[in-house]
């Protein structure tokens, strides 16, 4: 257990990557805040975890500063602090040629992925600042380091591209207050977005043969590099951009 006792934030957390990284971190011992827009699957969530007094689950909407602001005092009126920040919460549109995209797209791409890492971070720093401590996972996506043909995603693409510079600044700028800030860049996981492209065997076969550990990445696979992002074996690590991709960005 080797965040036992920290308290972590992790928004998203209703999600695939989320409910992984919230099972991990408890099961490393932290306490954990589950920040989400649904309430009823953050309730479902929150049930696996069996230390219930360890465990708060908070409905809130992060393209609303007031209910970010929220969010962050209700933890800290439970918990005190906050030790770890996971800002896995994110939306994705479908694929749209740039010419195509409306500003309304636009505009919802960044204010709930971008922006939303933006005050979720801002909302828990003074916290982190008067512990001289803190541990703040970004978790961007491939697609903000590369375009691929064929896959119109550019403006996903530049809010993930974003959320990397917007790592490396916190991590420059808050390091000497002893506050790390790292981001996990992941390529195609398994989750129920991906699950319908899926059911074809042989869609599937080509999708698995293109990386070369041959096989999809799971929630779980992301969880295990953001828990030990925030243990203490990654304490000379912040600004670090991790790709966790089965080695797809290696060959292209």
């Amino acid at each position: 257990m080797k965040l036992k006792g920290k308290v972590a934030v992790i928004t998203g957390a209703a999600g695939g990557v989320g409910k992984a990284t919230v099972k991990r971190l408890a099961s490393e011992g932290c306490k954990v805040v589950l920040i989400g827009r649904n309430r009823k699957s953050l309730d479902k969530v929150a049930e696996v975890i069996q230390e219930k007094k360890n465990v708060l689950a908070i409905k809130a909407d992060l393209t609303r500063e007031g209910e970010v602001i929220s969010a962050a005092e209700q933890t800290i009126s439970k918990f005190e602090t906050v030790d770890i920040l996971v800002n896995n919460a994110g939306i994705i549109s479908d694929p749209t040629p740039f010419h195509l995209m409306t500003e309304e797209q636009w505009n919802l791409l960044i204010n709930t992925n971008l922006f939303g890492t933006f005050r979720m971070t801002k909302a828990v720093l003074p916290f982190m600042l008067k512990n001289k401590s803190g541990s703040i996972v970004n978790i961007s996506s491939l697609l903000g380091i590369r375009a691929i043909p064929n896959v119109p995603l550019s403006i996903y693409g530049v809010t993930k591209a974003g959320i990397i510079m917007l790592t490396k600044s916190i991590a420059v700028e808050y390091g000497p207050f002893g506050i790390r800030c790292n981001c996990v860049v992941p390529s195609t996981i398994q989750s129920p977005i991906i699950d319908p492209y899926l059911q074809d065997e042989n869609a599937r076969k080509l999708l698995e043969t293109s990386f070369p550990l041959r096989k999809i990445g799971t929630p779980e696979d992301i969880s295990g590099t953001v828990s030990f992002l925030c243990s203490s074996d990654a304490r000379w690590v912040t600004g670090s951009i991790i790709t966790v991709d089965g080695g797809i960005s290696a060959k292209q």
